[in-house]
């Protein structure tokens, strides 16, 4: 067998070639694991890597967003639609292309679209909107909250907080500061979605049906209506298999049955309800849009799982709950609360909960100083974000409110626990919301991104109305916006019927690609990672070495 001098060459520089591309593919995969932000087979190693780079407790890290500027300032035009756009983002260092990114929010977007001059919308990144294996550790998507109606900027982190130390199930969560093409956007909140790593780190598993309670439709309330699974439209099925029978089998039983524990973990349900009486959060199943949290079907058994707390501590102004009939309208429909608080076992482990938060988390002493902490964590992000809803002298006010807020709510609900006042009324409820959003840092008083105040809005929700006021003159925002000049941003006072500014229910955010969660694909065309490229170098190299052999090799005749 004898090779022509080139093809030795050429062989030998194949081969070079294809040691070149293993080696660079293999160091990728190995030593910058934690830089490419890839997903390990181990759930354990990826929540590790989740707390240290995703969401970190003790410190502000940077969300960096490049995007076409046409295609940002078509979604700032467009922000009810929801469009994805495609984009490239650096988070915490880690980078990615061909992301989605989007407007989202339902209260918080409308209102934002009725204000002249913010575009301080909530963001959602999806990390595997065009390539179905692209996440951030596992993570498939993350919300980029805007803090709305929260002069504290802490609400939401501080509930989150209180939720993991009652053991409830809780999606990452850490404070960012957002780009857009380099220029420093907001201070916001980051949340993770309810996705596969989120369940696969709580459960185990994320093979269950998914559903999410939602303000539009029927049966959030858990209330019995029929067996067909159609007559539950509020229960917006999140994942892409699901189990009607088993849903129906777990309402019909909560309502008409006596063994709940077959369907339902009741412990997890009573710290939910919780969790809602105790900051005061009737953005929520107890209040009356019946909204804001997952069932996650687990082995037959459903969770109960916790969402979207910008509005806890009293933040629709309701000043004091009735511990043992919190509802926003009669008990009995809401029969997650009224069925379990029958019985005399979960009553007691109820009180014991709630005893547990006012005396631990929420106690004056220990709230007071873990506010003071997240305050000066946070404290100079808010002076300098440029697109904020409030001036940082109404954040400080703010945080202020937040503290008096808490400690009356605490001692309200202990006087409840030892009997000096009452702890449940006549079955109709706790009422509706009292007072105005201003309530414990809450209000859109403050500053927008650019100048003119909140409209009158009128809506359709029958929860409450929302109307303009003005901010006080004569206050500046910090920090400079990335486009136009700070002016003064609309502010929200209760008024009489009504409910939120008009739009109607944005989509409902999928999971595309990946095990069981299906979801919305754009009709961009992806583009390849860097992992991608080198494979397909090798693949050519192999080719290429392949092809050398059957046009330069020479067999001996015999």
């Amino acid at each position: 067998m004898k090779f022509r001098p080139v093809a030795t060459i050429v062989v030998c520089a194949c081969v070079a070639l294809l040691i070149i591309g293993i080696t660079t593919y293999m160091s990728q995969d190995t030593e910058n694991e934690h830089a490419t932000g890839e997903a390990s087979i181990s759930v354990v190693d990826n929540t590790e890597k989740i707390i240290e780079n995703v969401f970190p407790k003790d410190k502000v890290v940077d969300v960096k967003i490049t995007i076409d500027e046409d295609d940002f300032q078509s979604m700032m035009d467009n922000a009810s639609a929801e469009e994805v756009k495609t984009a490239s983002v650096d988070y915490n260092g880690i980078h990615y292309d061909n992301i989605g990114v989007r407007t989202k929010g339902n209260l918080s977007l409308r209102s934002v679209v009725s204000m002249d001059d913010s575009d301080r919308y909530s963001l959602k990144l999806s990390f595997d909107e065009y390539l179905s294996s692209q996440t951030l550790y596992g993570i498939s998507k993350i919300n980029l909250n805007n803090n709305y109606s929260d002069a504290s900027y802490m609400r939401e982190y501080l509930t989150y907080e209180l939720a993991e130390q009652m053991g409830l199930p809780t999606p990452g969560y850490s404070f960012v500061n957002v780009y857009v093409n380099d220029k420093l956007w907001g201070f916001y909140l980051a949340v993770q979605q309810v996705d596969e790593q989120y369940l696969e780190s709580n459960f185990g598993n994320s093979y269950g049906a998914l559903y999410k309670a939602e303000m539009m439709g029927t049966g959030s309330d858990l209330v019995w209506i029929d067996d067909k699974i159609s007559s539950y439209s509020g229960l917006a099925m999140k994942s892409e298999s699901s189990n009607g029978d088993i849903l129906i089998d777990m309402i019909n039983e909560l309502n008409n049955g006596t063994n709940i524990e077959k369907y339902l973990d009741v412990e997890e349900a009573l710290k939910y309800i919780t969790l809602q009486v105790v900051t005061n959060n009737t953005d929520s199943y107890i209040g009356s849009n019946k909204q804001n949290y997952y069932l996650y079907e687990d082995d037959g058994i459903f969770k109960v799982l916790p969402w979207d707390y910008n509005m806890a501590f009293g933040g629709l102004g309701k000043s004091s709950l009735l511990i043992d009939e919190p509802t926003q309208g009669a008990l009995a429909e809401r029969p997650l609360v009224a069925k379990l608080l029958e019985v005399d076992e979960y009553k007691e482990k109820y009180h014991e909960m709630i005893q547990n938060a006012t005396e631990g988390y929420l106690s004056s002493a220990t709230f007071k100083e873990r506010v003071t902490q997240v305050s000066d964590m946070i404290s100079s992000y808010v002076k300098a974000d440029p697109s904020a809803f409030y001036t940082y002298e109404e954040y400080e006010t703010g945080v202020k409110q937040l503290i008096q807020t808490n400690d009356s709510q605490v001692s309200n609900m202990n006087q409840q626990l030892d009997g000096t006042i009452a702890s449940s009324g006549d079955g109709s409820g706790s009422g509706f919301d009292m007072g105005g959003f201003d309530k414990a840092g809450g209000g859109m008083g403050g500053r927008g991104m650019g100048g003119g105040q909140m409209p009158t809005a009128n809506g359709t929700d029958g929860d409450y109305a929302v109307a303009a006021i003005t901010p006080p003159d004569g206050k500046e925002a910090g920090g400079v916006a990335p486009t136009g000049e700070a002016g003064q941003g609309g502010g929200f006072n209760r008024g009489q019927g009504g409910g939120f500014p008009g739009g109607g229910q944005g989509r409902s955010p999928g999971f595309p690609g990946g095990g069981g969660f299906g979801g919305n694909q754009a009709n961009s065309a992806p583009q390849g990672t860097m992992k991608d490229v080198i494979i397909t170098l090798v693949a050519l190299v192999v080719l290429g070495l392949s092809c050398v052999f059957v046009l330069l090799y020479k067999r001996k005749r015999i």
